[in-house]
């Protein structure tokens, strides 16, 4: 899993998720808001109240130190039955919620806020703590589907907050390990005058503002979307690489600034 302890030095990981879900929720209104109900462009099988189903089991497996423990997300890119069984989870998440109302989940997400966050604190007591690595995949899953719905809901997404650099920085450690795993020379990321290395030797670079390399890297964009970035060098070693989640087969067409 993505190692933590760099990220955790510099961000307050449970201050970024108690944000980034006051902001998610505070988008939806109250529960008879038709928000709730709104498709996910981002994850078209899922609607709003899926999405806020999804992180809400997510943060009460976390919270009961239920989470999986054999579940290794740095290989789901070459792993099929590591891709499957993370689905299989995910989609869990959903079904097992389906029945419920708007109220009942978010009531059952409030529940298990204070000790999940006792969890991403390493503050947990008589509890299997938190598989190595998922305290920051928690943050960054939420920090995304937050944005997903957002956009969702025709609002401006959440550009630069403190869940955006962990979920930049996460994706960033897997990205490089995937490059290293295949033995492909290194790739350079430049977004908003800065330039981060991954790999050895770099043969090629893409540029973007910083929110839309973190889109890419949560598999919010295409091949050839990606494709179509400001690159030097080939970027055909790279296309199916820099989404963790492997490729997405449809354009995902985003207007971050309404």
């Amino acid at each position: 899993m993505v190692a933590s302890d760099t990220f955790t030095t510099m961000v307050e990981l449970d201050v970024a998720y108690a944000e980034t879900k006051t902001r998610l929720l505070a988008s939806l209104g109250g529960p008879d808001s038709p928000g709730w109900a709104s498709p996910v462009p981002a994850t078209p099988e899922w609607n709003v109240l899926d999405v806020v189903a999804h992180v809400t089991g997510l943060a009460v497996d976390g919270a009961a130190g239920a989470m999986p423990t054999d579940l290794n997300l740095l290989e789901q890119f070459r792993d099929a039955d590591v891709v499957a069984a993370r689905d299989a989870y995910a989609d869990g998440q959903v079904i097992r919620r389906r029945e419920r109302s708007v109220a009942e989940v978010v009531g059952e997400w409030d529940a298990a806020e204070p000790q999940f966050l006792a969890q991403l604190r390493g503050e947990s007591t008589g509890l299997d703590a938190l598989p190595f690595g998922f305290d920051v995949v928690l943050v960054t899953d939420l920090c995304v589907h937050a944005d997903d719905v957002a956009l969702a809901l025709g609002l401006r997404p959440h550009r630069d907050i403190a869940a955006s650099r962990v979920a930049l920085a996460g994706y960033s450690f897997g990205l490089d390990y995937r490059i290293r795993a295949l033995g492909l020379p290194g790739l350079t990321l430049r977004y908003d005058g800065k330039e981060r290395a991954f790999g050895d030797e770099p043969d090629a670079a893409v540029t973007a503002d910083r929110w839309e390399l973190l889109r890419v890297l949560a598999g919010r964009r295409s091949r050839s979307q990606i494709s179509d970035l400001d690159w030097t060098g080939d970027p055909e070693p790279y296309l199916a690489l820099l989404p963790a989640y492997g490729e997405r087969q449809h354009a995902l067409i985003e207007h971050p600034e309404v």
